[in-house]
């Protein structure tokens, strides 16, 4: 047998949850993670697990981040047909028999197709914190379509969120918020386990996915959690967002010693826009801040982000709600001429 546990990643946060789950295993506990191209600095993040002794082997597949195939697989031949083309997009395959148990959290992915192509059971975990709460539309729109049910008795078919046949268990937070799987919700409190970490286990986090200290924090600090509006294309243009985070900068931290920490898929360069600011590693789960460091800060912003909400550190939370992006986003050029 090889590990004990294959942990399929697509996220920071995933890998987050992932380590802290072998940081909380008995001792002899082992682990390999298979790291998704979505998950950006996947290879300083593979190094980084090994130098720190958290990983067995680490697999850098060039899966498909972008298409996803149609849903079906329904016949014997479609089922091999697509096996062959996911275990291709999903860099697989591993010899997956080798482990007692596969953890993945979000099988909405060539990787979730291939496992179920081949009919291998895996455990679901939370793709971020509580996200099967119940009311979920996207479970429930699944579970009111006229084949769900033969789905889910064949296989034929995909599922996700939970309803595969061959999900042999979903990690969630709160089960009482949950009234999804039956007899197959499994209780794993990322945030409870994270305080339950020693020193050398907070430690080995921070190395992991921060890299360094933070520099001491004042009493009037002010935390900026932006996002990667242009990223995610909910602006058309790096200087519009340039333009929207100056503008949340002077009106909320103006004074302030200013801490930024970001979106891993946000490549602004803060150090050039605010160049007395401490810029924090992107990479870095956010969550990590409130259980793996020292720190308190004045006030926390932020905008369009849930990591704000649920921030801890700080003694004053701002959700920034007044902003309309439209205000801040360049006419594209027909517009400009009309």
């Amino acid at each position: 047998m090889g590990a004990d546990v294959l942990f399929i990643c697509h996220t920071q946060y995933q890998a987050m949850v992932s380590v802290v789950k072998v940081l909380c295993a008995p001792e002899g506990f082992r682990a390999d993670f298979w790291l998704s191209a979505a998950l950006p600095a996947r290879a300083q993040l593979a190094a980084r697990l090994q130098e720190a002794g958290l990983a067995g082997r680490t697999f850098l597949p060039q899966d498909n981040t972008e298409q996803y195939p149609s849903l079906e697989n329904t016949s014997l031949l479609m089922r091999r047909t697509m096996a062959f083309k996911h275990a291709a997009a999903a860099g697989f395959p591993l010899r997956l028999g080798e482990y007692r148990e596969i953890c993945i959290y979000n099988d909405w992915n060539s990787a979730g197709r291939y496992l179920q192509d081949r009919g291998v059971a895996y455990v679901l975990g939370e793709d971020t914190y509580n996200n099967l709460d119940h009311p979920n539309h996207w479970i429930d729109d699944q579970a009111a379509e006229p084949d769900f049910t033969r789905r889910q008795l064949t296989g034929a078919g995909y599922l996700f969120w939970g309803a595969y046949r061959g999900v042999t268990a979903v990690e969630v937070a709160r089960p009482e918020t949950v009234a999804y799987y039956p007899g197959k919700l499994r209780e794993f409190d990322v945030f409870a386990r994270l305080k339950t970490l020693d020193a050398a286990g907070r430690a080995a986090l921070r190395r992991v996915f921060a890299g360094e200290e933070i520099p001491p924090v004042s009493p009037d600090s002010c935390l900026f959690l932006s996002r990667g509006y242009y990223a995610d294309r909910e602006v058309f243009c790096q200087a519009d967002q340039d333009r929207l985070c100056r503008y949340i900068v002077e009106k909320y931290a103006a004074g302030r010693q200013l801490f930024i920490k970001t979106h891993p898929r946000d490549e602004t360069d803060y150090k050039a826009l605010f160049p007395d600011a401490v810029v924090l590693n992107r990479f870095m789960p956010a969550e990590l801040l409130d259980y793996c460091f020292d720190v308190r800060f004045g006030r926390a912003i932020g905008f369009g982000t849930n990591a704000v909400r649920n921030l801890r550190c700080a003694d004053e939370l701002i959700d920034i709600q007044d902003i309309n992006l439209a205000d801040f986003r360049t006419p594209p050029p027909e517009q400009e001429k009309g």
